[in-house]
């Protein structure tokens, strides 16, 4: 079975990890060009939410961030 030497190692974790985050800075750029081309259609979408839950839009989305930030507290 071949070994590689401990810097060879690094090598290739280092090279690893720079692809890991130039993939997801590709998806974090592709994701905010979407929310972009789409911002009047997600206001739009938390406007009707907010109003047929019966709460104000800031609260609407400070329990989705709450919601996709671990915290156990849901939407209605």
């Amino acid at each position: 079975m071949l070994s590689l030497p401990s810097f060879d190692n690094r090598r290739l974790i280092f090279h690893a990890s720079r692809q890991t985050l130039r993939k997801a800075e590709m998806a974090r750029l592709a994701v905010h060009e979407w929310l972009n081309q789409h911002d009047l259609e997600l206001e739009e979408w938390k406007s009707k939410t907010a109003f047929e839950l019966g709460i104000s839009i800031s609260e609407l989305e400070q329990k989705l961030l709450a919601r996709h930030g671990g915290n156990k507290q849901t939407v209605k």
